[in-house]
């Protein structure tokens, strides 16, 4: 009897679940219909809402919110939410990567930086990638076309930007060049994300972001580093830099205490460890405080 009761509340469960998804799918249906025959800004951002509940609801299919993640972004377009559309192709990409749509994801991306940001640079590192890494894929003619003129490999493109950072007249770095530069960099990681170069050029990226002082970007990308490659040669330094940003440059010294000590618990034997011994010793105090704390101990 009790093995009856059982499986009659499981067939009820299964059926519940199964009423709820038909009723969600038909009112993601109907407001797709809603949005097609009269697409108001109102109605748009109701259906981008329901299509993020929907990824929520499943979200080990892959496959499918990639899928998702296309009209989301196609969505915020046209609702003139380009910025949002930017964050939302770059999640996508970065959390399905393996998913056959990602690849229409990049393609969209580059012409996202190509005709909603006027950016033909970045827009060129993206159909390079594009092409190397999706040599099947649906645009992979039309990339092709658009970097034709164009005979640097990807590298040499890359490298190119960045040794225009610095401004012969001004001797100083230009930002925005800077900054472009700092752009490809990320992005070469997000669209490569197994190449051996991507750890490389996302330190890269938080050497210049440091340089001119995008301090919160810099940290986020030694975040990406030290997460992403945890067997990076580098991993260690970017631990140490995240933490030197905070105490050096940020002056939030609680969050550099914490970083400092993670590293020599997890590093103790690394070339930073001294450094990094002294500067946790020393945390707060200004360059007078550690000449009198030496003039101190010589006393």
């Amino acid at each position: 009897m009790y093995y009856v009761k059982f499986l009659f509340v499981i067939s009820i469960t299964i059926f519940l679940i199964a009423c709820q998804a038909d009723s969600a799918s038909t009112a993601l249906g109907q407001l797709e219909k809603t949005v097609a025959n009269n697409r108001s800004p109102e109605s748009t951002q109701e259906l981008i809402a329901a299509y993020k509940s929907s990824i929520k609801d499943i979200p080990d299919a892959a496959a499918a919110n990639a899928v998702t993640v296309g009209k989301i972004a196609n969505l915020q377009l046209n609702n003139k939410q380009v910025s949002e559309a930017q964050l939302t192709l770059k999640e996508g990409i970065s959390n399905y990567y393996s998913a056959p749509a990602t690849a229409d994801n990049v393609w969209a991306l580059g012409n996202l930086y190509q005709q909603n940001l006027g950016d033909a640079i970045t827009a060129k590192t993206i159909y390079k990638i594009y092409a190397e890494q999706f040599p099947t894929g649906t645009h992979v003619d039309e990339a092709k076309k658009r970097i034709d003129k164009d005979n640097t490999s990807l590298i040499e493109h890359i490298d190119a930007i960045g040794g225009k950072m610095y401004n012969e007249e001004t001797h100083r770095l230009d930002t925005k060049v800077a900054g472009s530069f700092i752009q490809v960099c990320e992005l070469y990681a997000l669209l490569k994300p197994e190449d051996s170069q991507s750890p490389n050029y996302l330190h890269k990226a938080g050497e210049t972001a440091r340089a001119i002082r995008a301090f919160p970007q810099a940290i986020m990308i030694y975040d990406r580093i030290y997460a992403k490659y945890p067997n990076f040669e580098k991993a260690p330094q970017a631990l140490f830099l995240k933490a030197f940003t905070y105490d050096n440059d940020l002056k939030e010294f609680d969050k550099a205490r914490a970083l400092y000590k993670e590293f020599l618990k997890k590093f103790p034997n690394d070339d930073f460890a001294d450094d990094t011994e002294f500067l946790l010793s020393n945390l707060g105090k200004n360059d007078e405080d550690i000449i009198q704390g030496f003039n101190k101990k010589e006393k």
